[in-house]
């Protein structure tokens, strides 16, 4: 009996054995037939980080700062408000309060609550930053949790679209200032509401983002990125072609590819090229209290020596149009009835025997009073077209008598000589939306006050500009800008060049990439890394 029990129970072992066996065996068939599909699921998934390769520090750059922080107010494409971390806004029959509407549940990146608290915080630091509508404004108060009231001291018409710009506008966190909450502070921590935070950053060499888990609004599909700083365009557009960025052009509100690379890219069977007009000009600002430049003829002398479509077809493969106006036109407000100057190099030389300036010696360049018809272009370091452009401009004017001198310094430099007046004239930009074109004028371009912008001023321009601020009659403000714009294309205060077009280009990989609605924003929303 003791022996049938023990084999029993051996029986009984040895099919327990068997058992596990067995269970060990389907566990592991199980597991083999499982691994390949895993494995090609790790393998299909791929590392959303975008390199973006850009000429400017990430902090020095509008399109950079608006990954981080936001304002209560955007714009569309057609320079319309439209809300963002305000929902709505009422505004009193006399123009002179506003009422904004917070959205709720958001959350500053450091978990700091967007609310009525905080907003009125960032307006008021904002205000001491130097933001165009500070003087206009009376006083900030809260009404309730989620709810301000914007008190103006008098009616200002572009307050809204004043909100909507990054630069004077950003809704920091009272935490990212030092001391915090002090309106007075300093800006020492990146911390906002926006869709990307920053993590890491080294001046002029790159910034680490990663994305905002916590959004409020549609959170993007990328998980990272990685900004990378070349300030030289063309050894961006190798960096783009050798891979080490994904996407350049994306982050400047000028075009950082040159044009003339355009046609290249577009060869390349792995880089996409999209480009936009935004109605931003390219310009040459004149310093009318300067010899020789304080006479209006000269500066209509140099408008109407260059030939702005030979310019556009020979360097910028036809991608760019030429613009001969103060402003875009098709800006609400913008010139209506002005012509603007032509090519016309007969009627150029023409003014300058006129201002006195005649060749008497034979060289090319004409002179008067022992003097040599020179003028001095600063020109700004990283600005793709800018020095193939300045080479033209300095042909054109030869054309006609004038010697023109090319000083290219870093982009710092010449704002550092524009600042103490110490330049003829430089390469800039006219405004665009959300500054146009009520921009070109709160920059100091043209009022008494100045400041580093100003270049020419009359009295009746102080007038005029205060008034299309002021007035609340629409059809009076577009006439008095009208009659800014004819002071202006008259007085021949600058030399309008081109229409900035913005081009992109990026891997073929990059999908989901849109232009923003204004030149100074990337909208990354859609973007993702599809290989």
């Amino acid at each position: 009996m003791k022996k049938l029990m023990k084999l029993a129970a051996l029986v009984l072992v040895a099919l327990l054995l068997l058992g596990c066996a067995g269970e060990e065996k389907v566990k592991e068939e199980t597991k083999v037939t499982q691994t390949p599909e895993v494995q090609a699921a790790e393998e299909a998934k791929v590392e959303q980080v975008l390199k973006i390769g850009a000429v400017k520090d990430f902090k020095k750059a509008t399109e950079g700062r608006s990954l981080v922080f936001e304002t209560l107010v955007d714009v569309d494409r057609y320079g319309n408000p439209i809300p963002l971390l305000a929902e709505s806004w009422d505004i009193s029959d006399d123009g002179l309060t506003y009422t904004f509407h917070l959205r709720k549940g958001v959350k500053f990146h450091d978990g700091t609550p967007f609310d009525a608290k905080a907003a009125k915080f960032a307006l008021e630091w904002c205000m001491n930053q130097g933001a165009a509508y500070a003087k206009y404004v009376d006083r900030v108060e809260i009404v309730d949790d989620y709810t301000i009231k914007v008190y103006l001291k008098e009616y200002y018409y572009p307050f809204l679209l004043d909100l909507a710009s990054e630069f004077r506008s950003k809704i920091v966190s009272p935490t990212a200032v030092e001391p915090a909450w002090n309106t007075s502070g300093k800006l020492v921590k990146y911390i906002g509401t926006g869709q990307f935070k920053l993590v890491e950053y080294v001046k002029d060499q790159y910034a680490v983002l990663e994305r905002n888990d916590e959004y409020w609004g549609t959170k993007p599909k990328l998980e990272k990125i990685v900004w990378k700083v070349i300030p030289d365009p063309h050894a961006l557009v190798m960096a783009l072609k050798a891979g080490d960025v994904d996407i350049i052009g994306a982050p400047e509100h000028h075009s950082a590819v040159p044009y003339e690379e355009v046609p290249k890219l577009q060869a390349e069977k792995d880089i996409e090229v999209s480009w936009q007009s935004y109605g931003r000009y390219q310009v040459i600002r004149f310093n009318c209290y300067v010899e020789p430049l304080n006479d209006v003829r000269v500066r209509k002398a140099i408008n109407y020596a260059v030939d702005k479509e030979t310019m556009v077809k020979e360097l910028f493969a036809g991608i760019a149009e030429p613009a001969n106006l103060p402003m875009c036109p098709w800006f609400k407000y913008g010139p209506a009835d002005i012509e603007g100057y032509s090519y016309d190099p007969e009627k150029a030389k023409a003014l300058l025997e006129e201002a006195g300036w005649v060749d008497s010696d034979g060289d090319g360049i004409r002179e008067k009073d022992g003097k040599k018809l020179e003028v001095e272009l600063l020109v700004p370091q990283g600005e793709a077209n800018a020095d193939a452009v300045a080479i033209y401009l300095q042909s054109e004017l030869k054309k006609v008598g004038i010697k023109l001198n090319i000083v290219s310094l870093e982009s710092s430099a010449t704002w550092e000589k524009r600042k103490k007046g110490e330049f003829m004239m430089f390469v800039h930009h006219s405004g665009c939306i959300p500054w146009a074109p009520q921009g070109i004028l709160w920059q100091n371009h043209y009022t008494k006050a100045g400041g580093y912008y100003k270049h020419y001023h009359s009295e009746e321009l102080d007038e005029l500009i205060k008034k299309v601020y002021t007035t609340r009659d629409d059809v009076k403000r577009n006439e008095y800008y009208q009659q800014i714009w004819k002071i202006l294309n008259d007085e021949a205060a600058q030399l309008p060049l081109y229409d900035i077009v913005k081009v992109v280009a990026y891997k073929d990989y990059v999908k989901g990439y849109k232009h923003a609605a204004t030149m100074y924003k990337m909208d990354l929303t859609n973007v993702e890394i599809v290989k």
